[in-house]
């Protein structure tokens, strides 16, 4: 499924105002050094470290640098210069003395004197020119995705826009006759849609953007139609319509419209029923309906695939040792994915347990959730004190 994933994905340019939660399509390269000159990293004085040969010195103060200013003379022996955080180092003074190391002697018509009470070393709070960035160097690798720290780095880099790459267009279909808007009044037997919005929701918050939902009903003709229309998407996701039943025509449909299942069930829970295939280059998705199986198998398949398509470096998500703070009722032969809220015991441990019941209809389990519990499908009757591995669902 990630291999059919990594396709090589066009590119735009946006500038830093748009870039964030975006994909780097190209790296960002550092054309100048950073920070560009030797600056003071406190607000004190610029001094000779070989005038504190006995431990102390009081110096002459001769002028001011002010951030944003440039020295008007360097720093003579005996001598300093008032300077301030990031203001740049003058010629002849090879470190910065604190203003809280210091006490002001008074005032002579020629210049202040200052007593400093500690001996600064060479380098001490200077900020040498290329510390940060040197030229040429790589700062952000392609496949990175932009946060705060990418931005602030690149604006202090002098790149006012970014090489992203374009958002995969995820088409999102909720199959079934029971379903009615949200803001619908259910009529007998009939319930909200709640699958079309959520993996919608999911799909944004993946990097993707979102063509629907739309909804088909459980009719060949009906299905066929909005399904047609769907596959004109980099992927497509089908909610419902997958497993055994009578009415269950999503892979028949799909099959008959060119996609080639690569499987079909997963040995899990939730989500049993998951189908992938592909037509072309376009990625097929048949989720479960029931809406936590749908949501569940979202965050372990879907997520991941679209995480491929972007050329995101980091494409799974990572998983914490856990222990169990109470047992769970499990049997072997099916990888379990239950919905735990997590917390940190006296141990320094992380404990986790189940949200409560666990049914795949019940969606209050993910909202509730901190994260998923991993269960492998050889475990068997986990008990409390049990080893796992959990990973963070989004917030």
């Amino acid at each position: 499924m990630l291999a059919a994933a990594r396709q090589t994905r066009p590119a735009e340019r946006v500038p830093l105002a748009e870039a964030l939660g975006r994909t780097l399509a190209e790296a960002v390269v550092s054309r100048d050094a950073l920070p560009p000159f030797d600056n003071s990293s406190v607000d004190g004085f610029a001094v000779r470290t070989a005038d504190f040969a006995g431990g102390t010195a009081t110096l002459e103060v001769t002028g001011e640098v002010a951030a944003g200013g440039v020295p008007a003379e360097a720093v003579r022996p005996g001598t300093c210069l008032r300077i301030m955080t990031g203001a740049p180092l003058p010629d002849g003074a090879d470190a910065v003395a604190p203003v809280e190391w210091t006490e002001a002697e008074g005032t002579r018509p020629e210049g202040n004197r200052v007593r400093i009470g500690g001996a600064p070393t060479p380098g001490q709070h200077v900020r040498r020119a290329g510390e940060d960035a040197r030229p040429g160097e790589e700062m952000v690798a392609a496949g990175t995705v932009v946060g705060p720290p990418v931005i602030g780095m690149a604006a202090a880099l002098g790149v006012p826009s970014l090489a992203v790459c374009v958002p995969p267009r995820v088409a999102v279909v909720a199959t079934g006759d029971e379903l009615v808007d949200a803001g619908a009044t259910p009529g007998p037997g009939r319930i909200r849609d709640s699958n079309g919005p959520a993996l919608a929701a999911q799909v944004l918050s993946a990097g993707g953007t979102v063509l629907g939902p739309w909804r088909a009903r459980d009719e060949e003709r009906d299905a066929r139609a909005a399904l047609e229309k769907a596959l004109e998407a980099d992927v497509l996701l089908v909610s419902g319509g997958v497993s055994v039943g009578d009415y269950d025509l999503v892979k028949g449909v799909l099959g008959g419209l060119g996609v080639a299942w690569q499987f079909w069930k997963v040995r899990q829970r939730p989500g049993k029923p998951l189908a992938f295939g592909r037509r072309g280059n376009t990625l097929v998705f048949g989720l479960p309906g029931n809406p936590v199986s749908s949501a569940v198998c979202f965050e372990q398949y879907v997520r991941p695939a679209l995480a491929a398509l972007l050329g995101r470096r980091a494409v799974l998500r990572p998983r914490r040792p856990a222990v169990l703070a109470e047992a769970v009722p499990k049997a072997a032969g099916l990888h379990h994915f239950v919905r735990g809220r997590f917390e940190y015991g006296g141990d320094g441990r992380l404990h986790v347990r189940p949200t409560g019941p666990q049914g795949s209809g019940l969606y209050s389990s993910m909202l509730r959730a901190d994260g998923l519990i991993h269960l492998p499908e050889g475990m068997e009757h986990p008990e409390a004190g049990t080893p796992v591995e959990v990973e963070w669902l989004p917030a």
